[in-house]
C-alpha cells in the first residue's frame, strides 16, 4: 500500500457555469491538484480561468495543453496526452495518460501517471474498464499510477489498498449536485488521510 494517496480532479472540458469558484472550492476540500484540461478552449479562455484561481492555489494546477502558461502562472507542470505528448523544454513537472499496463514500464520522467479507464467511464459513453484491480495491483505496486475512469470518492479505500498512488475524477465531480459532492469528498478525504 502506498504511504501518500493523492487526490487530483480533471475540469470538464466544456463550459462550468462558475468554475473557478468550484476549482477553488475543490481544492479547499482536500484535493491536492486539479488539471486543466480543455481540449477546445482558446489560450485566452484557458488563461482567465487561472487568472479567477488565487495565486496561493495557482501551484496545484496542472495543463493539459497551453503548456506556455505553466510559467507564467507558476503552475504544478504539463500532463501529456495524445493531443500534447511532447513535453515543452522547461517542463520541471511532467505527468501523462496511460491505458495500458505496457506504458507503465517507464516512468522515470513522470511524476506520476494516470491509468483508465479502471472502472467505468462516467463522462464517457461506452468507455468500459479492462482492468481488473487484483491482478494488476502487482505491476502497480510501489509506482505512481493514479487511477483514472469511472472512480468516485467510495473507491478512494479499496485503490489506496490495490497500491494506486492515487485516485483521479471528472464525470463524478462535474455531473453530481456540486454542494452534496462536495460534502461526500470532503468525508471520503478525511477517512483516506486520516
Amino acid at each position: 500500500m502506498q504511504d501518500r494517496f493523492i487526490i487530483i480532479v480533471i475540469t470538464s472540458p466544456g463550459y462550468v457555469a462558475e468554475e473557478a469558484r468550484k476549482i477553488r472550492q475543490l481544492l479547499a476540500s482536500g484535493v491536492d491538484y486539479v488539471h486543466i484540461r480543455k481540449p477546445d478552449s482558446t489560450l485566452r479562455e484557458v488563461k482567465d480561468l487561472i487568472e479567477d484561481i488565487p495565486y496561493d492555489m495557482r501551484h496545484r494546477l496542472r495543463l493539459h495543453g497551453h503548456f506556455s502558461l505553466v510559467d507564467e502562472f507558476n503552475l504544478a507542470g504539463v500532463h501529456l496526452n495524445h493531443r500534447n505528448p511532447e513535453p515543452p523544454l522547461n517542463a520541471l513537472s511532467i505527468t501523462r495518460s496511460c491505458h495500458k499496463l505496457s506504458e507503465l514500464d517507464d516512468l522515470t520522467a513522470c511524476s506520476y501517471v494516470t491509468l483508465s479507464p479502471i472502472f467505468d467511464s462516467i463522462s464517457k459513453a461506452g468507455y468500459t474498464s479492462h482492468f481488473d484491480l487484483e491482478k494488476i495491483a502487482p505491476t502497480i505496486g510501489g509506482k505512481h499510477v493514479v487511477a483514472l475512469g469511472g472512480v468516485t470518492p467510495r473507491h478512494f479505500a479499496s485503490l489506496r489498498e490495490h497500491g494506486f498512488y492515487g485516485a483521479a475524477m471528472l464525470g463524478y465531480v462535474w455531473q453530481e449536485d456540486f454542494d452534496r459532492m462536495i460534502t461526500n469528498l470532503k468525508e471520503e478525504i478525511a477517512k483516506i488521510k486520516s
